[in-house]
């Protein structure tokens, strides 16, 4: 019971301060990705509840701020670009494929996606 109870412990303090980088590292890419905007992820409920998830809330440039799920094709896609590089700038991994990311995106986000592919390839 204690081991458990430890594990459960040291689970929730890693989630909480890798939470936390990923959603300052994510309302600081998705402007860029965007060209403005806001975004951020919110925990459901508290950390403790078992059923805790989370939303991911953002404002596309010249729109109110809604949950992803009422995003067209494409802000969907580019937000959750936006998602995968705030967890890569977080936690570099030492090499990454990408299948098509930039399908849905016009030309004026590709290259916006394009710069930030650069950046983070300095360390992938």
């Amino acid at each position: 019971q204690k081991a458990i109870q430890h594990i459960d412990e040291k689970s929730k303090q890693r989630f909480q301060a890798a939470y936390d980088e990923v959603n300052t590292r994510f309302q600081k890419v998705f402007p860029i990705i965007f060209g403005g905007g806001s975004a951020e992820i919110k925990l459901t409920s508290d950390i403790n509840d078992p059923e805790c998830g989370i939303d991911i809330v953002a404002q596309p440039p010249g729109k109110k701020m809604q949950n992803i799920n009422l995003m067209s094709g494409g802000e969907k896609a580019m937000t959750a670009v936006s998602l995968i590089f705030s967890i890569f700038l977080v936690k570099p991994a030492p090499f990454c494929l990408l299948d098509e990311v930039g399908a849905p995106l016009d030309d004026a986000n590709v290259g916006r996606f394009n710069e930030l592919l650069r950046e983070m390839s300095s360390e992938s």
